[in-house]
């Protein structure tokens, strides 16, 4: 018997069997208690297990949803910049969510390669996505209260590229970032992985990626980083913020020294260099990630809004995607356009202001003596005048005027703000529609308003040439004769429009069309309608209706939208409401032998990798004029620059002043209210037009100004003349200096006629 059994009697145990059955029983009972306790035990243990293992299984399948696809390792999706760029390569412009280029490893300096590996993984070239020697150490680290993180290049892209990895501290982000670091390792070079990373890290001055970041803090590529910057820039990916080099100059230097002696330590520096370049200061290039690699944003405004529909059409995100886009504009030509714009508006404001101010005046005064309504309207306008009622609890204007107009300073600012002046320019190549240079206003930051396409303002005067046109389609030549004195005609009301020059030139009554043309003639203009009618001595502004259609029709065919432009008799003198661009774009019908071509602004579009995805053509219409006519038009408009021998063109400053010598011909234009002054430059191989005018269309230049300031020769033309002198001074910018020829086996008609002799052809010689 068991020890267990040593308190029974036995001697009872065998002779009374009641007392042996109270025994067994108690036996039986403390034996199933026993199994019962093992079995209970046993179920426990295994359901543990399971649990564990159950535990453990969800937790293996909550750790691997949070890791990227096999299509996201093999396809990493990072924001990257649409570029627009030159025809020459350069970017002008930038759409974006975040601020990057994507460079190759090839285009990025080996300096910045080192400081990187040094830095933060010096046996970048050895692991295999895990430094196992830098783990081991982590619980020593720890317990001496030093939390080093020791994740190598892979991890810290594997958080960059998959966003969903997350940044979290804890076990959970810290195995996804481990185990997607491997993943990498296995799917990437060292040199792609190295590449991924310093194209998708984010510096300071929100550049993201390191080409963004070089151009954006010393405004070079990321091949041409020296020791000392590419130090300076991988030194800033432990807080961008906190050694910001821009912000911080000092401890960014001593971040860069720490970067630069880790150099040192791992041999990618000598001792001597790493001595010399921690005693340097840093030294910037800065341009702001908003301006960086965005100098057009006029044009680029432009082009996004062509793209944007192709873009969503095709499934590409514009501000993401990295398109690039090749358009026509030489950077070499659309540098010297913005200087020009910039130089000569600056110059024209100051007198503009000065020539409304009297001698000891306010800012302007004789501007608001004049036109007294201006200052009230610009007010109503404002947020003030808006929350002026509620705030002062008044229904009545007069109580919100008087109130604000009390405030000096808001009256002004307002002042100055609404008395800015605006200019524009634009290019274009007439031989294929190409557009060549872009300047939609003086800065971008404070008005985005585009000059060039977006604003209809009055022609003026440029306006004349496709009067003349119809007139040289009609059979009129350069040299027929029109009185220069000025002719009314009787409305259907019975009112009298009497358009004239403001003064008569001194010579003859007659004067040629050429001399007209030249010298902006408004007289001998109107006196071409009712020739043009078919309506000679009319004096009734009805019979001049079929030359306003001719002349409307002459001037949409040549590409200028027309359909907010009723076909009255004063269209001839420039009431149509044109663009820059499609003012320019028609003129290249004359210096392109008269097809005209729509303007283009886009070659292709590229993908990120160079794949080219759409390609644009110029679209080549028919012959808007005939060549002949296209010859006597650019010929006559030669006379506005290089006027004549008893009369100076209005264009005469270009070369005068300019001194552009070569063969060119043009148009200037001013309107009746002096608000918008105009000029157009045609040459065989660019046709340039400029507009300046106020912000707000309201604002006007004064009259009979010292200065001249309200015409368009005086304006406009400068920053053509500017342009022009400044390009032709660069060896590097694409220019001719060849002339117009005239169309195979034309001779030009310009035998000129005495006053009294009769033009046989057309049966008179004017009126």
């Amino acid at each position: 018997m068991s020890k267990k059994d040593e308190s029974v009697d036995m001697d009872r145990y065998f002779s009374d069997s009641e007392y042996r059955k109270k025994i067994i029983a108690e036996r039986n009972r403390k034996s199933a208690e026993n199994s019962s306790i093992g079995k209970t035990i046993w179920i426990v243990t295994i359901s543990f297990f399971f649990l564990v293992a159950a535990i453990g299984t969800g937790y293996l399948y909550y750790l691997y949803q949070g890791l990227p696809s096999i299509q996201e390792l093999e396809n990493p999706r990072t924001a990257v910049a649409s570029e627009v760029r030159s025809r020459d390569g350069v970017v002008l412009d930038r759409f974006f969510i975040e601020n990057r280029t994507y460079v190759s490893i090839d285009n990025i300096s080996p300096n910045a390669i080192n400081a990187l590996v040094a830095t933060e993984d010096h046996r970048f070239f050895n692991h295999w996505g895990i430094d196992s020697q830098s783990l081991m150490r982590l619980p020593y680290y720890w317990v001496r209260q030093r939390f080093h993180g020791a994740s190598t290049i892979s991890q810290q892209l594997a958080r960059n590229l998959y966003r969903n990895i997350g940044f979290d501290v804890s076990v959970t982000r810290k195995l996804r970032e481990m185990i997607t670091a491997v993943q990498i390792e296995n799917n990437y070079t060292k040199r792609e992985i190295i590449e991924m990373y310093l194209n998708t890290v984010e510096f300071s001055n929100s550049a993201f990626g390191i080409e963004s970041a070089s151009r954006t803090h010393y405004g070079k590529p990321a091949s041409d980083l020296t020791v000392s910057e590419a130090a300076t820039l991988i030194g800033q990916l432990r807080a961008v913020y906190a050694y910001n080099p821009r912000l911080f100059p000092e401890r960014a230097k001593q971040r860069r020294n720490v970067v630069l002696g880790q150099m040192a330590l791992h041999n990618f520096i000598s001792d001597e260099v790493f001595r010399n370049l921690r005693e340097e200061d840093i030294v910037l290039d800065y341009n702001p990630p908003s301006r960086s690699g965005r100098e057009s944003r006029y044009f680029g405004e432009y082009i996004r809004q062509q793209v944007q529909g192709w873009a969503e059409e095709n499934g590409y995100d514009l501000f993401a995607d990295g398109l690039v886009i090749y358009t026509t504009i030489d950077s070499r030509l659309q540098r010297h356009a913005d200087s020009a714009v910039r130089e000569q508006l600056e110059g024209f404001q100051r007198i503009f202001e000065r020539e409304w101010t009297t001698a000891g005046g306010s800012y302007m005064n004789r501007l608001w003596q004049e036109y007294p309504g201006f200052l009230r309207s610009f007010i109503r306008e404002t947020d003030r005048y808006r929350n002026a009622f509620s705030k002062l609890n008044t229904n009545q204007e007069s109580v919100v005027f008087q109130h604000l107009e009390a405030d000096e300073a808001f009256v002004d600012s307002l002042k100055r703000a609404r008395t800015k002046l605006q200019a524009s320019f634009t290019a274009i190549d007439p031989s294929n529609g190409h557009v060549l240079a872009w300047v939609g206003g003086a800065d971008y930051g404070a008005q985005q308003f585009d000059h060039v396409h977006q604003a209809r303002r009055q022609a003026g005067s440029t306006f004349k040439p496709f009067v003349y046109a119809v007139a040289i389609d009609n059979g009129y030549m350069p040299h027929h004769r029109f009185s220069k004195y000025p002719v009314s005609f009787i409305e259907q009301t019975g009112r009298m429009w009497s358009p004239k020059d403001p003064s008569i030139p001194a010579g003859p009554e007659m004067v040629p069309l050429r001399e007209a043309l030249a010298r902006s003639l408004n007289n001998v203009t109107v006196r071409l309608l009712p020739e043009i009618a078919g309506a000679p001595g009319t004096n009734r502004v009805a019979d001049l209706q079929p030359a306003a259609r001719m002349i409307r029709d002459m001037a949409a065919n040549l590409g200028i939208d027309m359909s907010r432009s009723p076909a009255y008799p004063s269209i001839a003198l420039g009431t149509a409401e044109v663009t820059l661009l499609e003012l320019v774009s028609a003129y290249t019908t004359f210096a392109n032998q008269g097809v005209h071509i729509k303007p283009i602004a886009i070659t292709r579009i590229e993908d990120k990798e160079g794949n080219i995805l759409v390609e644009y053509f110029p679209e080549y219409s028919q012959e808007a004029i005939s060549p002949e006519t296209a010859y006597m038009m650019v010929d006559m408009m030669r006379g506005v620059i290089r006027g004549g021998v008893n009369y100076h063109g209005t264009g005469v400053r270009l070369r005068n002043q300019f001194n552009v010598q070569q063969d060119v011909a043009g148009k200037t234009g001013t309107t009746q209210n002096s608000a918008d002054n105009w000029f157009v430059a045609m040459m065989p191989h660019i046709v340039m037009g400029s507009w300046v005018g106020g912000e707000d269309r309201r604002i006007r230049f004064p009259t009979n100004s010292p200065s001249s300031i309200g015409q368009g020769a005086r304006t406009a033309l400068p920053i053509v003349g500017q342009f022009i002198s400044n390009v032709t001074s660069d060896p590097e910018a694409p220019w001719s200096t060849e002339g117009f020829s005239p169309p195979p086996g034309f001779v030009m008609p310009d035998i000129p006629l005495a006053s009294d002799e009769t033009d046989t052809r057309r049966g008179r010689i004017g009126w």
